[in-house]
C-alpha cells in the first residue's frame, strides 16, 4: 500500500524551520559577542578576528550538534523498528490485537475494523511501521536527513553573522572612527534581526511584524547585558 506524505509541506517547513533557526543564533549570538567586545573597548581588528573565530566555531557547533540529535533520533526510530518486527514475529497475535485497539481507539468499528487490520498485516513493512508510529508515537525518520540539516544550519548561522561581522570586514581598512564602525554595524545588525524575526512567520504563523519585532527585543537585550559586562572588564 502506497503512504501519501505532503512532501512539500513537511520537506519545505522543516527547511524553513532550521534555516530561521540557524539565523536567528547567528545574528543574536555574534551581536551580543560584539557588544561585549565593544563595551570593552578592542580595536576593530580585535573585535573583526573574534566575530569571524565565533562565527567559524558557532556555526560548526550548531551543525554539529544538529547532526548527533538526527542520528540519535535515527537510531532510536531503527531501533524500534527492529523492536517492534522482533515482537510481531513472535507474537504476532498479541500485536496485531494491539493494532486492532489503535485503529478501534481511532473510531474504526465492526466490519471495516476487521478489513483495516486484515489489510494492513500483510504487509510486515507496512505493520511495523503502524506500530512504531501509532503505538509508541516514534515519527518516521527521513534516513540521510542530519548531514543536509546540519548543512542548512551551517550555512544559515553564517548568514545571521554576516550582519555584524561584514561591516567590520569591508570597513576595517577604511578610516573610521571605532564608535562609528561599531554603529554602522549594529544599525546593519538591526535590519538582520528584524529580518531573522520576519522569517519565523513561516515557522510559527505568527505575524511578520510582531515576529520582527520581537527578535528586536530579544536581540537588544542580549545586546545590553554583554555592552554592560564588557564595561566592566579591564583592559
Amino acid at each position: 500500500m502506497a503512504t501519501y506524505t505532503d512532501k512539500f509541506h513537511l520537506q519545505g517547513g522543516e527547511l524553513i524551520r532550521q534555516m530561521t533557526f540557524g539565523m536567528n543564533d547567528g545574528v543574536v549570538s555574534i551581536f551580543a559577542l560584539l557588544a561585549g567586545l565593544a563595551g570593552a573597548g578592542q580595536e576593530p581588528k580585535i573585535i573583526l578576528i573574534t566575530l569571524l573565530a565565533a562565527t567559524v566555531a558557532g556555526a560548526l557547533s550548531m551543525a554539529a550538534g544538529e547532526f548527533i540529535s538526527s542520528k540519535s533520533e535515527a537510531d532510536y526510530y531503527n531501533h524500534e523498528i527492529e523492536q517492534e518486527t522482533l515482537e510481531i514475529k513472535l507474537c504476532p497475535d498479541i500485536e496485531k490485537e494491539e493494532l486492532r485497539k489503535i485503529y478501534r481507539d481511532k473510531g474504526f468499528e465492526g466490519v471495516l475494523l476487521d478489513q483495516v487490520v486484515d489489510h494492513l498485516t500483510k504487509d510486515k513493512d507496512i505493520w511495523v511501521r503502524e506500530m512504531v508510529i501509532d503505538e509508541l508515537g516514534v515519527t518516521e525518520i527521513e534516513q540521510g536527513s542530519g548531514i543536509k540539516s546540519s548543512l542548512i544550519i551551517f550555512v544559515a548561522f553564517i548568514l545571521g553573522a554576516c550582519f555584524p561581522t561584514l561591516p567590520y570586514v569591508f570597513l576595517i581598512n577604511v578610516e573610521l572612527d571605532s564608535l562609528i564602525l561599531f554603529k554602522v554595524a549594529t544599525s546593519i545588525t538591526v535590519g538582520g534581526l528584524f529580518l531573522a524575526g520576519a522569517l519565523k512567520k513561516f515557522v510559527t504563523g505568527v505575524n511578520w511584524l510582531k515576529s520582527g519585532f520581537e527578535m528586536l527585543v530579544v536581540g537588544f537585550f542580549a545586546f545590553s547585558i554583554s555592552y554592560i559586562i564588557g564595561l566592566f572588564i579591564p583592559f
